[in-house]
């Protein structure tokens, strides 16, 4: 089967999704509440970041960790894809701050 491969090992499929999926609605929530909470925006943002760390510790930490070991590949299976995800947040929200002065 494809998805078998080692490229689709270590959950790295579901790590994007998940972490697509976190960012499209810590983006759009930001953006609904972003002329009710305009100083607070800042914060919410670092809350969005925390939430996905929460589901990090939940979905994929356990499974990374039953053998002992969390090798380089498991990690990257993760960090990859919030990374990308955190980069596009940021870049958005402060395109939105900067319409917003």
């Amino acid at each position: 089967n494809f998805f078998k491969q080692p490229l689709f090992g270590d959950k790295i499929v579901l790590s994007y999704v998940v972490n697509a999926l976190l960012a499209g609605t810590i983006f759009f929530s930001l953006q609904k509440l972003k002329e009710r909470y305009k100083t607070q925006i800042g914060f919410l943002f670092l809350f969005g970041s925390a939430l996905k760390f929460v589901v990090f510790f939940s979905l994929f930490f356990p499974s990374y960790k039953a053998d002992g070991v969390m090798d380089k590949l498991e990690f990257a299976a993760f960090f990859v894809p919030y990374v990308v995800c955190l980069v596009l947040e940021t870049y958005s929200l402060s395109q939105m701050l900067n319409k917003m002065s």
